[in-house]
């Protein structure tokens, strides 16, 4: 995989499921995806793998979506980019929190609209 997500997830296997773009609707036990995916999806074997950090950065927002997903969202301000980690099963972080490389964000999960375990 990228090497931004061999740090997410710590050099543990993780492959892409679902990428960024259209999709045929995918029925949950939470309500309906939508047709377009908004992100990228990596399934990790039905692991709850934990995420980790990819540099500096802070926490900017986190908890459960209206979805019922768990979330984590950390900005980086060196490279100038924001991204989430979404339907987590445990969020180990807060609000405020300032992070490093390698600080536990949470584990991967299927909160929310999810068929299985993995990171969006």
């Amino acid at each position: 995989m990228s090497k931004v997500t061999n740090i997410i997830f710590n050099g543990k296997k993780h492959y892409l499921t679902s990428g960024y773009g259209k999709r045929s609707v995918i029925s949950t036990s939470a309500g309906a995806t939508s047709s377009f995916h908004s992100g990228a999806d990596y399934g990790t074997n039905g692991k709850k793998l934990a995420q980790y950090a990819i540099e500096k950065g802070s926490i900017i927002s986190c908890g459960k979506a209206s979805d019922g997903a768990l979330y984590v969202w950390v900005k980086y301000p060196r490279i100038n980019k924001k991204l989430l980690h979404y339907h987590l099963d445990s969020v180990k972080v807060k609000v405020g929190q300032a992070v490093q490389k390698g600080t536990l964000l949470g584990y991967t999960g299927k909160t929310g609209k999810a068929t299985g375990v993995h990171l969006h």
